[in-house]
């Protein structure tokens, strides 16, 4: 069943009033901090709502996680609580806050089942055998499943669009209206998250789309 909270903000997050996996399709606003009660964390105490003049807020990442993955895959999670979707389509800004390196990164979360099946895509500075790409995690350590990818993204000090686009089991990325990441995945339904492996950021202004 494919199921859809339309129009879901951080900077005026949409609460999801899900039951069973299933979303209602009507929004209700909830600004600032209770935007953290929609959200289950890898470790909560490295999140948190920050305020700001120019916007409503958004969620940060701020600090390293407490939390080893029983399979290597992000330390840093916030998973949206209520709906699974299968194609779906989610936007969001994103700005990297960490020191910049060649793993520097955020990741977007899908087909999350349990912290041992999910998908999500890596967004790094510059590809390699690791880092820039749609990863799998089933059971065993991440691995890649990209078909197709950039040689990264220049996350620098600002804010940036990430769109993550799934039909079926093809999924494609772009940053900042460029396609940067392409994989192929299982079917399946699954949750969604923000966050990164092992780095910082903040996010707002999400949108999750069922298709």
């Amino acid at each position: 069943m494919k199921v859809s909270p339309r129009g879901l903000g951080l900077a005026a997050l949409a609460a999801t009033a899900a039951c069973a996996g299933v979303a209602s399709r009507t929004a209700l606003e909830c600004v600032g901090p209770s935007a953290l009660q929609r959200f289950t964390f890898t470790d909560r105490a490295a999140w948190r709502w920050y305020e700001s003049l120019e916007c409503s807020g958004w969620l940060e990442l701020h600090a390293a996680s407490a939390y080893e993955p029983e399979h290597r895959s992000p330390h840093s999670l916030a998973i949206l609580d209520g709906a699974a979707f299968d194609d779906l389509e989610l936007t969001v800004e994103a700005r990297q806050t960490g020191r910049e390196y060649p793993h520097r990164d955020l990741v977007l979360v899908f087909a999350y089942r349990d912290a041992a099946h999910f998908a999500y895509a890596h967004l790094a500075s510059v590809g390699d055998e690791s880092a820039h790409h749609i990863q799998l995690v089933d059971g065993a350590d991440r691995r890649p499943v990209t078909t197709q990818r950039s040689g990264g993204v220049d996350w620098g000090n600002g804010w940036h669009t990430l769109h993550l686009r799934r039909t079926g089991t093809s999924v494609t990325v772009s940053f900042d209206g460029v396609e940067v990441l392409s994989g192929e995945v299982p079917a399946g339904p699954g949750k969604v998250g923000l966050g990164s492996f092992d780095d910082v950021g903040c996010f707002r202004s999400l949108r999750v789309q069922a298709r």
